[in-house]
Protein backbone atom coordinates (compact mmCIF):
# COMPACT_ATOMS: atom_id res chain seq x y z
CA UNK A 1 0.00 0.00 0.00
CA UNK A 2 2.63 2.44 0.40
CA UNK A 3 4.35 1.39 -2.66
CA UNK A 4 0.83 2.94 -4.23
CA UNK A 5 0.91 5.91 -2.21
CA UNK A 6 3.84 6.93 -3.10
CA UNK A 7 3.42 6.30 -7.00
CA UNK A 8 0.51 8.59 -6.22
CA UNK A 9 2.09 11.11 -5.20
CA UNK A 10 4.61 11.44 -7.68
CA UNK A 11 1.96 11.37 -9.97
CA UNK A 12 -0.07 14.28 -8.86
CA UNK A 13 3.55 16.33 -8.44
CA UNK A 14 3.90 15.38 -12.24
CA UNK A 15 0.26 16.47 -13.00
CA UNK A 16 1.18 19.67 -12.30
CA UNK A 17 3.51 19.58 -15.20
CA UNK A 18 1.23 18.80 -17.82
CA UNK A 19 -1.84 17.18 -16.42
CA UNK A 20 -2.76 13.42 -16.90
CA UNK A 21 0.23 12.97 -19.11
CA UNK A 22 2.23 12.04 -16.40
CA UNK A 23 0.39 8.50 -16.04
CA UNK A 24 2.04 7.50 -18.75
CA UNK A 25 5.39 9.88 -18.44
CA UNK A 26 6.40 7.15 -15.67
CA UNK A 27 8.14 5.12 -17.08
CA UNK A 28 8.31 5.45 -19.93
CA UNK A 29 11.26 5.12 -23.02
CA UNK A 30 11.75 8.71 -24.65
CA UNK A 31 12.20 6.29 -27.93
CA UNK A 32 9.75 3.76 -29.57
CA UNK A 33 10.78 -0.12 -28.83
CA UNK A 34 12.74 -2.09 -31.94
CA UNK A 35 9.09 -3.67 -32.07
CA UNK A 36 7.52 -0.51 -32.80
CA UNK A 37 9.99 0.38 -35.67
CA UNK A 38 9.46 -2.70 -36.92
CA UNK A 39 5.60 -2.60 -37.01
CA UNK A 40 5.35 0.80 -37.45
CA UNK A 41 4.97 2.90 -34.26
CA UNK A 42 7.52 5.45 -35.24
CA UNK A 43 6.27 6.61 -38.83
CA UNK A 44 6.13 10.02 -39.06
CA UNK A 45 2.65 11.57 -37.99
CA UNK A 46 1.05 13.05 -41.12
CA UNK A 47 0.79 16.59 -42.01
CA UNK A 48 -2.35 18.76 -42.21
CA UNK A 49 -4.37 19.29 -45.32
CA UNK A 50 -7.23 21.46 -44.54
CA UNK A 51 -6.91 23.77 -41.84
CA UNK A 52 -8.11 26.54 -43.35
CA UNK A 53 -11.72 28.13 -43.10
CA UNK A 54 -14.35 25.77 -44.17
CA UNK A 55 -16.40 26.45 -46.84
CA UNK A 56 -18.42 23.45 -48.01
CA UNK A 57 -20.64 21.13 -45.14
CA UNK A 58 -21.17 17.49 -45.08
CA UNK A 59 -25.19 16.77 -45.19
CA UNK A 60 -27.41 13.82 -46.54
CA UNK A 61 -26.93 13.60 -50.22
CA UNK A 62 -23.10 15.07 -50.39
CA UNK A 63 -21.06 18.01 -49.89
CA UNK A 64 -22.92 21.53 -50.14
CA UNK A 65 -21.60 25.19 -50.12
CA UNK A 66 -22.06 27.02 -46.57
CA UNK A 67 -26.12 28.26 -46.20
CA UNK A 68 -26.12 32.01 -46.34
CA UNK A 69 -28.18 32.69 -43.79
CA UNK A 70 -29.79 36.58 -42.50
CA UNK A 71 -30.38 36.90 -38.59
CA UNK A 72 -33.02 39.86 -38.45
CA UNK A 73 -33.76 41.42 -35.19
CA UNK A 74 -36.80 39.83 -33.34
CA UNK A 75 -39.90 42.22 -33.39
CA UNK A 76 -40.21 42.63 -29.11
CA UNK A 77 -38.19 43.30 -26.17
CA UNK A 78 -34.49 44.70 -27.34
CA UNK A 79 -32.70 42.67 -24.69
CA UNK A 80 -34.27 40.02 -25.94
CA UNK A 81 -33.55 40.81 -29.70
CA UNK A 82 -30.07 41.34 -29.38
CA UNK A 83 -29.42 38.00 -27.35
CA UNK A 84 -31.63 36.13 -30.20
CA UNK A 85 -29.49 37.50 -32.95
CA UNK A 86 -25.87 37.07 -30.63
CA UNK A 87 -26.60 33.69 -29.86
CA UNK A 88 -27.46 32.69 -33.30
CA UNK A 89 -25.03 34.31 -35.20
CA UNK A 90 -22.53 32.29 -32.71
CA UNK A 91 -23.93 29.00 -32.92
CA UNK A 92 -24.61 29.24 -36.68
CA UNK A 93 -20.52 29.85 -37.07
CA UNK A 94 -19.44 27.72 -34.52
CA UNK A 95 -21.53 24.75 -36.35
CA UNK A 96 -19.28 25.08 -39.63
CA UNK A 97 -22.45 24.82 -42.02
CA UNK A 98 -23.56 28.29 -42.19
CA UNK A 99 -22.31 31.94 -43.48
CA UNK A 100 -23.83 34.63 -41.37
CA UNK A 101 -24.75 37.58 -43.59
CA UNK A 102 -23.75 41.21 -42.64
CA UNK A 103 -26.97 42.78 -40.89
CA UNK A 104 -25.47 45.79 -42.51
CA UNK A 105 -26.63 44.17 -46.46
CA UNK A 106 -29.67 43.68 -45.34
CA UNK A 107 -32.46 45.96 -47.42
CA UNK A 108 -35.49 44.73 -46.75
CA UNK A 109 -38.29 46.97 -44.76
CA UNK A 110 -37.78 45.12 -41.73
CA UNK A 111 -40.32 47.26 -40.05
CA UNK A 112 -42.93 46.35 -42.77
CA UNK A 113 -41.84 42.63 -43.17
CA UNK A 114 -42.53 42.31 -39.13
CA UNK A 115 -41.94 38.47 -38.52
CA UNK A 116 -42.48 37.67 -41.92
CA UNK A 117 -40.44 37.81 -45.58
CA UNK A 118 -40.43 39.51 -48.70
CA UNK A 119 -38.39 36.61 -50.47
CA UNK A 120 -37.09 39.30 -53.25
CA UNK A 121 -35.61 41.54 -50.89
CA UNK A 122 -33.52 38.77 -49.31
CA UNK A 123 -32.50 36.92 -52.43
CA UNK A 124 -31.14 40.20 -53.46
CA UNK A 125 -28.15 40.76 -50.67
CA UNK A 126 -27.59 36.59 -50.79
CA UNK A 127 -29.54 35.34 -48.25
CA UNK A 128 -30.81 31.37 -49.11
CA UNK A 129 -32.09 31.72 -45.14
CA UNK A 130 -33.84 34.51 -43.18
CA UNK A 131 -34.32 33.83 -39.25
CA UNK A 132 -36.96 35.77 -37.88
CA UNK A 133 -38.82 36.02 -34.30
CA UNK A 134 -40.75 37.66 -31.63
CA UNK A 135 -41.24 38.02 -27.87
CA UNK A 136 -43.66 39.09 -25.88
CA UNK A 137 -43.93 39.77 -21.81
CA UNK A 138 -45.72 36.26 -20.57
CA UNK A 139 -45.74 36.56 -16.32
CA UNK A 140 -42.63 36.72 -14.77
CA UNK A 141 -40.93 35.17 -18.13
CA UNK A 142 -41.41 35.62 -22.04
CA UNK A 143 -42.98 33.97 -24.79
CA UNK A 144 -40.15 33.65 -27.90
CA UNK A 145 -41.29 32.52 -30.90
CA UNK A 146 -38.02 31.92 -34.00
CA UNK A 147 -38.70 30.79 -37.34
CA UNK A 148 -36.43 29.38 -40.23
CA UNK A 149 -37.51 30.44 -43.35
CA UNK A 150 -35.55 29.11 -46.82
CA UNK A 151 -36.00 31.90 -49.41
CA UNK A 152 -36.45 29.53 -52.38
CA UNK A 153 -39.57 28.09 -50.58
CA UNK A 154 -41.24 31.40 -50.56
CA UNK A 155 -42.74 33.78 -47.84
CA UNK A 156 -43.72 30.41 -45.85
CA UNK A 157 -41.40 29.74 -42.60
CA UNK A 158 -40.35 26.18 -43.00
CA UNK A 159 -39.70 26.05 -39.41
CA UNK A 160 -41.49 27.77 -36.68
CA UNK A 161 -40.91 26.99 -32.55
CA UNK A 162 -42.06 28.87 -29.64
CA UNK A 163 -40.69 28.59 -25.75
CA UNK A 164 -42.09 30.18 -22.76
CA UNK A 165 -38.99 30.97 -20.22
CA UNK A 166 -37.88 33.08 -17.43
CA UNK A 167 -35.63 36.17 -18.69
CA UNK A 168 -32.27 33.93 -17.88
CA UNK A 169 -33.56 31.41 -20.29
CA UNK A 170 -33.62 33.03 -23.36
CA UNK A 171 -30.61 31.82 -24.87
CA UNK A 172 -30.80 28.29 -23.45
CA UNK A 173 -34.32 28.28 -25.74
CA UNK A 174 -32.43 29.91 -28.96
CA UNK A 175 -29.52 27.05 -28.58
CA UNK A 176 -32.75 24.66 -28.84
CA UNK A 177 -33.63 26.20 -31.93
CA UNK A 178 -30.80 25.91 -33.54
CA UNK A 179 -30.45 22.67 -32.96
CA UNK A 180 -33.84 22.49 -34.65
CA UNK A 181 -32.76 24.32 -37.64
CA UNK A 182 -29.85 21.76 -37.76
CA UNK A 183 -31.89 18.89 -38.08
CA UNK A 184 -34.04 20.33 -40.42
CA UNK A 185 -31.29 20.39 -43.18
CA UNK A 186 -29.36 17.51 -42.10
CA UNK A 187 -31.76 14.97 -40.20
CA UNK A 188 -29.93 14.76 -36.94
CA UNK A 189 -29.96 17.66 -34.23
CA UNK A 190 -27.21 19.87 -33.25
CA UNK A 191 -25.96 19.82 -29.53
CA UNK A 192 -25.77 23.33 -28.60
CA UNK A 193 -26.64 24.04 -25.37
CA UNK A 194 -24.83 21.18 -23.65
CA UNK A 195 -21.24 21.40 -21.67
CA UNK A 196 -18.37 20.46 -21.20
CA UNK A 197 -15.97 19.85 -17.86
CA UNK A 198 -12.11 20.04 -17.35
CA UNK A 199 -9.73 20.06 -14.78
CA UNK A 200 -6.97 22.89 -14.24
CA UNK A 201 -4.61 24.28 -12.05
CA UNK A 202 -5.81 26.65 -9.20
CA UNK A 203 -2.90 26.76 -7.12
CA UNK A 204 0.52 25.28 -6.15
CA UNK A 205 -0.33 21.40 -6.03
CA UNK A 206 -3.70 22.46 -6.53
CA UNK A 207 -6.38 21.34 -9.05
CA UNK A 208 -10.36 22.18 -9.36
CA UNK A 209 -12.85 21.22 -11.71
CA UNK A 210 -14.62 23.60 -13.76
CA UNK A 211 -17.57 23.58 -16.29
CA UNK A 212 -18.07 25.50 -19.69
CA UNK A 213 -21.19 25.80 -22.19
CA UNK A 214 -20.40 24.48 -25.45
CA UNK A 215 -20.55 27.66 -27.17
CA UNK A 216 -17.48 28.70 -24.41
CA UNK A 217 -20.25 30.61 -22.28
CA UNK A 218 -20.85 30.27 -18.08
CA UNK A 219 -17.79 29.03 -17.09
CA UNK A 220 -17.94 27.77 -13.85
CA UNK A 221 -15.95 26.05 -10.97
CA UNK A 222 -17.50 22.93 -9.32
CA UNK A 223 -17.46 22.49 -5.64
CA UNK A 224 -14.95 19.23 -4.94
CA UNK A 225 -13.91 17.80 -1.68
CA UNK A 226 -10.25 17.40 -2.68
CA UNK A 227 -7.74 20.78 -3.88
CA UNK A 228 -6.47 18.08 -6.13
CA UNK A 229 -9.64 17.04 -8.32
CA UNK A 230 -8.52 15.30 -11.47
CA UNK A 231 -10.00 14.06 -15.04
CA UNK A 232 -13.91 15.25 -14.74
CA UNK A 233 -16.43 12.94 -16.49
CA UNK A 234 -19.86 13.84 -16.89
CA UNK A 235 -22.00 10.71 -15.90
CA UNK A 236 -25.49 9.15 -15.07
CA UNK A 237 -28.18 11.83 -14.83
CA UNK A 238 -25.38 14.88 -15.80
CA UNK A 239 -23.49 13.75 -13.01
CA UNK A 240 -19.99 15.53 -12.78
CA UNK A 241 -17.20 12.75 -11.21
CA UNK A 242 -13.45 13.54 -10.60
CA UNK A 243 -10.90 11.32 -9.02
CA UNK A 244 -10.09 13.43 -5.89
CA UNK A 245 -6.74 13.48 -3.98
CA UNK A 246 -7.20 12.82 -0.04
CA UNK A 247 -5.03 13.97 3.21
CA UNK A 248 -3.53 10.16 3.42
CA UNK A 249 -2.31 10.04 -0.03
CA UNK A 250 -5.48 8.15 -1.72
CA UNK A 251 -7.11 9.03 -4.34
CA UNK A 252 -11.27 7.95 -4.95
CA UNK A 253 -13.59 8.47 -7.01
CA UNK A 254 -16.22 11.20 -6.01
CA UNK A 255 -19.23 12.80 -7.79
CA UNK A 256 -19.73 16.80 -7.26
CA UNK A 257 -22.51 17.67 -4.36
CA UNK A 258 -21.78 14.52 -2.74
CA UNK A 259 -18.71 14.57 0.01
CA UNK A 260 -18.90 10.74 0.43
CA UNK A 261 -16.54 9.07 -1.96
CA UNK A 262 -18.22 7.04 -4.56
CA UNK A 263 -17.00 3.60 -4.38
CA UNK A 264 -16.16 2.21 -0.99
CA UNK A 265 -13.99 -0.67 -1.63
CA UNK A 266 -10.27 -0.43 -1.76
CA UNK A 267 -9.31 -0.85 -5.75
CA UNK A 268 -6.47 1.26 -5.55
CA UNK A 269 -5.66 4.79 -6.06
CA UNK A 270 -8.10 5.88 -8.40
CA UNK A 271 -6.78 8.53 -11.53
CA UNK A 272 -9.81 8.59 -14.11
CA UNK A 273 -12.73 7.31 -15.20
CA UNK A 274 -15.36 7.15 -18.03
CA UNK A 275 -19.17 6.20 -19.01
CA UNK A 276 -20.56 5.23 -21.71
CA UNK A 277 -24.35 3.53 -22.05
CA UNK A 278 -24.72 0.97 -18.99
CA UNK A 279 -20.90 0.66 -18.32
CA UNK A 280 -17.81 2.70 -15.78
CA UNK A 281 -14.48 2.36 -16.70
CA UNK A 282 -11.72 3.41 -14.26
CA UNK A 283 -7.83 3.92 -13.99
CA UNK A 284 -7.03 2.53 -10.74
CA UNK A 285 -3.57 2.32 -10.02
CA UNK A 286 -1.63 -0.66 -8.01
CA UNK A 287 1.98 -1.62 -7.25
CA UNK A 288 3.61 0.88 -9.53
CA UNK A 289 1.31 0.12 -12.60
CA UNK A 290 -2.41 1.06 -13.43
CA UNK A 291 -4.81 -0.71 -15.26
CA UNK A 292 -8.60 -0.08 -16.35
CA UNK A 293 -11.09 -1.91 -14.67
CA UNK A 294 -14.97 -2.34 -16.21
CA UNK A 295 -18.24 -2.20 -14.37
CA UNK A 296 -21.40 -0.74 -13.89
CA UNK A 297 -21.74 2.47 -13.24
CA UNK A 298 -22.56 2.05 -9.65
CA UNK A 299 -19.01 0.39 -9.30
CA UNK A 300 -20.45 -2.84 -8.81
CA UNK A 301 -18.81 -6.19 -11.22
CA UNK A 302 -15.57 -4.01 -12.19
CA UNK A 303 -13.47 -6.16 -14.01
CA UNK A 304 -9.86 -5.72 -15.09
CA UNK A 305 -9.43 -5.59 -18.84
CA UNK A 306 -6.00 -4.57 -19.65
CA UNK A 307 -2.84 -6.42 -18.48
CA UNK A 308 0.90 -4.58 -17.67
CA UNK A 309 2.47 -1.40 -17.96
CA UNK A 310 0.44 1.64 -17.76
CA UNK A 311 -2.99 2.07 -18.96
CA UNK A 312 -5.08 5.37 -18.73
CA UNK A 313 -7.67 7.49 -20.36
CA UNK A 314 -10.41 5.19 -21.20
CA UNK A 315 -13.02 6.77 -23.62
CA UNK A 316 -16.57 4.41 -24.94
CA UNK A 317 -17.59 4.88 -28.23
CA UNK A 318 -21.17 4.42 -29.36
CA UNK A 319 -21.32 0.85 -29.98
CA UNK A 320 -19.51 0.32 -25.97
CA UNK A 321 -15.97 0.17 -27.41
CA UNK A 322 -13.36 1.15 -25.18
CA UNK A 323 -10.59 3.36 -26.47
CA UNK A 324 -7.86 3.82 -23.93
CA UNK A 325 -3.82 4.82 -23.89
CA UNK A 326 -1.46 2.36 -22.66
CA UNK A 327 2.49 2.07 -22.94
CA UNK A 328 2.78 -1.98 -23.08
CA UNK A 329 4.12 -1.93 -26.71
CA UNK A 330 6.95 0.27 -25.27
CA UNK A 331 5.83 4.32 -25.91
CA UNK A 332 1.86 5.45 -25.51
CA UNK A 333 -0.12 4.11 -28.20
CA UNK A 334 -3.98 4.00 -28.74
CA UNK A 335 -5.62 1.30 -27.64
CA UNK A 336 -9.39 -0.14 -28.47
CA UNK A 337 -10.68 -3.16 -26.84
CA UNK A 338 -6.94 -4.24 -26.73
CA UNK A 339 -6.20 -3.81 -30.55
CA UNK A 340 -3.33 -0.91 -31.04
CA UNK A 341 -4.99 1.59 -33.48
CA UNK A 342 -2.19 4.38 -33.41
CA UNK A 343 0.68 3.45 -35.40
CA UNK A 344 2.39 7.03 -36.26
CA UNK A 345 4.11 8.86 -33.86
CA UNK A 346 6.11 8.03 -30.96
CA UNK A 347 3.99 9.59 -27.97
CA UNK A 348 -0.59 9.44 -28.37
CA UNK A 349 -2.60 9.79 -25.52
CA UNK A 350 -6.10 11.30 -24.88
CA UNK A 351 -8.15 9.50 -27.40
CA UNK A 352 -12.18 10.40 -27.43
CA UNK A 353 -14.77 8.78 -29.90
CA UNK A 354 -16.26 11.18 -32.58
CA UNK A 355 -19.15 9.80 -34.55
CA UNK A 356 -19.14 12.86 -37.17
CA UNK A 357 -21.29 12.49 -40.25
CA UNK A 358 -18.10 10.85 -42.48
CA UNK A 359 -18.22 8.40 -40.16
CA UNK A 360 -17.05 7.06 -36.73
CA UNK A 361 -13.23 8.20 -35.91
CA UNK A 362 -11.28 8.64 -32.39
CA UNK A 363 -10.06 11.85 -32.02
CA UNK A 364 -6.28 11.93 -29.85
CA UNK A 365 -3.12 14.15 -29.46
CA UNK A 366 -0.08 13.33 -30.09
CA UNK A 367 3.14 14.45 -29.56
CA UNK A 368 5.45 16.32 -32.36
CA UNK A 369 8.83 17.62 -31.68
CA UNK A 370 8.08 20.04 -28.89
CA UNK A 371 4.28 20.53 -29.71
CA UNK A 372 1.61 18.70 -29.09
CA UNK A 373 -1.02 18.36 -32.05
CA UNK A 374 -4.49 17.01 -32.53
CA UNK A 375 -5.46 13.84 -34.84
CA UNK A 376 -7.79 11.24 -36.02
CA UNK A 377 -7.81 7.67 -36.76
CA UNK A 378 -10.27 5.09 -37.74
CA UNK A 379 -11.64 2.82 -34.90
CA UNK A 380 -10.05 -0.07 -37.11
CA UNK A 381 -6.51 1.01 -36.96
CA UNK A 382 -5.92 1.85 -40.34
CA UNK A 383 -2.16 3.92 -40.60
CA UNK A 384 -3.77 5.58 -43.71
CA UNK A 385 -6.81 6.92 -42.06
CA UNK A 386 -4.92 8.57 -39.80
CA UNK A 387 -4.89 12.62 -40.07
CA UNK A 388 -4.07 15.99 -38.89
CA UNK A 389 -6.51 18.34 -37.40
CA UNK A 390 -3.96 21.09 -36.28
CA UNK A 391 -0.35 22.25 -37.36
CA UNK A 392 1.76 25.31 -37.02
CA UNK A 393 -0.65 26.55 -34.57
CA UNK A 394 0.86 26.36 -31.22
CA UNK A 395 0.52 23.27 -29.57
CA UNK A 396 -2.94 21.73 -28.82
CA UNK A 397 -4.59 19.25 -26.42
CA UNK A 398 -7.09 17.04 -25.05
CA UNK A 399 -9.68 16.96 -27.92
CA UNK A 400 -13.43 16.43 -27.19
CA UNK A 401 -16.41 15.60 -29.57
CA UNK A 402 -19.54 17.28 -29.59
CA UNK A 403 -22.33 14.32 -28.98
CA UNK A 404 -23.49 15.26 -32.64
CA UNK A 405 -20.09 14.62 -33.84
CA UNK A 406 -19.87 17.90 -35.79
CA UNK A 407 -17.35 19.58 -33.57
CA UNK A 408 -14.42 19.15 -31.97
CA UNK A 409 -13.22 21.08 -28.75
CA UNK A 410 -9.40 21.32 -27.40
CA UNK A 411 -7.07 23.69 -25.98
CA UNK A 412 -4.50 25.40 -27.27
CA UNK A 413 -1.62 27.56 -26.19
CA UNK A 414 -3.09 30.38 -28.79
CA UNK A 415 -5.04 30.96 -26.00
CA UNK A 416 -7.83 29.21 -24.57
CA UNK A 417 -10.49 26.78 -25.52
CA UNK A 418 -10.85 26.30 -29.58
CA UNK A 419 -13.30 24.37 -31.37
CA UNK A 420 -13.36 23.67 -35.33
CA UNK A 421 -15.05 21.14 -37.33
CA UNK A 422 -13.92 17.10 -37.09
CA UNK A 423 -11.43 18.28 -40.13
CA UNK A 424 -10.02 20.63 -38.05
CA UNK A 425 -11.32 23.57 -40.12
CA UNK A 426 -13.42 26.83 -38.84
CA UNK A 427 -10.95 27.22 -35.70
CA UNK A 428 -12.47 29.56 -33.60
CA UNK A 429 -11.87 30.26 -30.00
CA UNK A 430 -14.22 30.28 -28.03
CA UNK A 431 -13.36 30.96 -24.32
CA UNK A 432 -9.84 32.33 -22.85
CA UNK A 433 -9.70 29.35 -20.47
CA UNK A 434 -7.01 26.34 -20.36
CA UNK A 435 -6.45 23.47 -18.38
CA UNK A 436 -6.58 19.38 -19.16
CA UNK A 437 -8.56 16.24 -19.35
CA UNK A 438 -11.55 18.02 -21.27
CA UNK A 439 -14.67 15.61 -21.70
CA UNK A 440 -18.14 16.91 -23.81
CA UNK A 441 -21.74 16.52 -22.15
CA UNK A 442 -23.59 13.28 -24.08
CA UNK A 443 -20.20 12.12 -25.63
Amino acid sequence: MQMTKSLGRFLVAALGTFGSAALLAFGIPRTATAADGADGGNAPLPTATENGGVTQVFVSGGNRALFKVAIAPTVGDPAVSNTVVETTSRDFMLSSMFQVLDPKSFTANLDKEGVAIDPASWRNVGAEGVIKGSSVPRGQGVHLELRLYVVSRGSDAVLTKGYDVGQSGVRGAVHEFVNEVIKWFTGTSGTFGSRMVFSATTGRGQKSVFSIDSDGQNVGKLPTVSNVALAPAIGPGGGVYYAGGLPDGSYSLFKVGNPAAVLKQATGLVFGVAFGGSKMALVVSNSGQSDIFVGAPDGSGLTKVTRGGLNTHPAFGPGGQLAYVSNVSGNPQIYVDGKRVSWRGTYNMAPVFCNDPEGSKILFMGRDGGTWDIFSVDPGGSAASMKRLTQEQGSNTYPACSPDGRMVAFFSTRGGLYTSNPQGQNQQKISSVTGESLRWEGN
